[in-house]
């Protein structure tokens, strides 16, 4: 029982994790690769049992729009506002944040929706719309604000790796029980893995420069803690429903960091610091969701069904 809930423990992968990408770092270009196979797995895992249908669509059309401005909306501008404190002296660092900014929302978005037990359907619809709108609006946000165009044909590429190939995978898979604690396992392991690989990958750069490193996690916190605290308090003082909520708050923070990084050295090559808002981004959101994967009950109980 101790042995489950330690596995069960999203937080404890994490750390782990971390501590693992810090001693060991880099493991070499084949991380570049792992790390798409553990997203689509991860996606996959948090799909399992969901039925998807036309009525589903329109119920969930109103919500896809909301998520759609959390992501593009909220989190994009709050990004772009981090960003704007480091334009004048860090002209490169400032670089990342607008990449920051123009990317989609993380994959993992599906992840946190399914540990907090939230509208996982609709979150997976609304992830993705904001990939299809993403082909236009992440090569717009580059071009407008740093006169550099992202390839459309990479964006698509990840629509079709994270949304679908995860739904393809997902229909054989409905045929085969899988508990929830095995699940859950199974996606901390991914997680932990995602973690190791995107942080060893980038550690050169967490211990390039402390002074800006500290001051771009800072702004990363505000980003990541100050804004999910803001969104979920107006959503409860708004009386929107916990399960539509435990989507929205994800979608106003997490960012695709690790794709972030990867654009980046597309665009950017050598310049390594425009890389740094990206790899930290990452580290701070998943520092995040470890705090959310733990107080999340205890900050916005789950209602149980004779509450209403």
């Amino acid at each position: 029982m101790a042995m489950m809930s330690t596995l069960s423990n999203v937080g404890v992968w994490i750390v782990l994790g971390i501590v693992c990408a810090i001693l060991i770092g880099p493991i070499g270009d084949i991380s570049s690769t792992l790390i798409v196979f553990v997203l689509i797995i991860q996606m996959t895992l948090s799909m399992d049992g969901m039925s998807f249908s036309a009525k589903t669509l329109k119920e969930s059309k109103k919500p896809i729009i909301y998520s759609v401005i959390a992501c593009f909306g909220i989190s994009t501008v709050t990004a772009l506002l981090m960003g704007s404190f480091f334009m004048a002296d860090y002209p490169e660092i400032w670089k990342g944040w607008v990449m920051l900014a123009a990317v989609p929302c993380a994959v993992s978005v599906v992840m946190v929706s399914f540990f907090s037990k939230g509208n996982t359907t609709m979150c997976v619809l609304s992830v993705a719309a904001i990939y299809l709108i993403a082909l236009i609006l992440t090569p717009l946000i580059t071009r407008v604000l740093i006169g550099e165009s992202v390839s459309v044909l990479k964006i698509f590429s990840y629509v079709i790796l994270f949304v679908a190939v995860p739904m393809a995978a997902s229909v054989p898979l409905k045929k085969v029980k899988i508990s929830r604690n095995a699940r859950v396992i199974v996606i901390n392991a991914m997680l932990f893995l995602l973690v190791f690989m995107s942080l060893g990958q980038n550690r050169e750069y967490l211990f390039s420069d402390t002074g800006i490193v500290l001051i771009i996690a800072a702004a990363s916190a505000v980003r990541v803690f100050g804004v999910s605290f803001a969104v979920l308090f107006f959503l409860k003082k708004k009386g929107v429903g916990r399960d539509d909520s435990m989507v929205y708050i994800p979608m106003a923070v997490w960012k695709n960091s690790g794709l972030g990084v990867t654009l980046c050295f597309v665009l950017f090559g050598s310049m390594a610091e425009a890389a740094i808002p990206c790899a930290i981004s990452l580290l701070v959101e998943l520092l995040w969701f470890a705090v959310v994967a733990g107080r999340i009950e205890k900050v916005w109980p789950n209602p149980s069904p004779t509450d209403g």
